[in-house]
């Protein structure tokens, strides 16, 4: 309620600058107030409207394949937006460029371009394509589960957790090793936005 709330009565608000650890403490560290309005303080609430959802429907799913498929979805929302917070601002190109029938449109795409333009770093990069993988399984193979061999090998891959969170203890399901990295990137993602609009790029003046 309070995104909307303040989608209704806002029209900038003042954040700090945040960073998450481990990939990007090359950076400057100190607190930098950050203002948004506009374009990217819709983008700012209708992100953090998409942040709620992703997390009731994340943790009330039973279903894997529903889990898998919701988790991802938002992955691919959270990259878009950096991808669109750090770029310059001109909707109409950045709109064409990121068309699904575009190669920077897909999942994939979105996720080499992030990493291209160095706003994540290598192991997250790497486990955003395994939770890919496992994602494509689960929507073209009508038996896929967290007991195929594959999303077995794709799942113990996933590094980044390992990383910045802890080592999993080695009872850990499958299932549960997935939603604890996809959440760990998820987390750091969140991170990666403020640092994409610290960031921003702006259009080059040749005149």
């Amino acid at each position: 309620m309070a995104s909307r709330f303040g989608r209704r009565r806002l029209n900038r608000v003042v954040i700090p600058k945040t960073e998450p650890d481990s990939e990007v403490n090359n950076r400057d560290q100190k607190f930098t107030p950050v203002l948004i309005e506009g374009k990217d303080l819709e983008r700012h609430f209708a992100l953090q409207e998409a942040m709620v959802e992703f997390a009731r429907l994340f943790r009330d799913e039973t279903n894997d394949r529903a889990m898998v498929i919701v988790g991802v979805a938002f992955l691919d929302t959270q990259l878009e937006h950096i991808i669109k917070t750090f770029l310059v601002d001109d909707e109409k190109e950045i709109e064409a460029m990121l068309r699904p029938d575009q190669s920077l449109g897909t999942y994939g795409g979105k996720t080499r371009l992030a990493y291209c333009l160095g706003l994540i770093g290598a192991n997250v990069r790497n486990d955003l394509k395994l939770i890919g993988k496992i994602r494509n399984k689960f929507a073209h193979d009508l038996y896929a589960s967290f007991v195929n061999s594959d999303i077995k090998s794709w799942v113990s891959a996933l590094a980044y957790h390992r990383i910045a969170y802890m080592n999993p203890p080695e009872d850990a399901s499958t299932r549960d090793l997935f939603n604890v990295g996809l959440n760990q990137v998820a987390g750091y993602l969140s991170g990666i936005v403020s640092v994409a609009r610290h960031e921003k790029r702006a259009i080059h003046n040749d005149g």
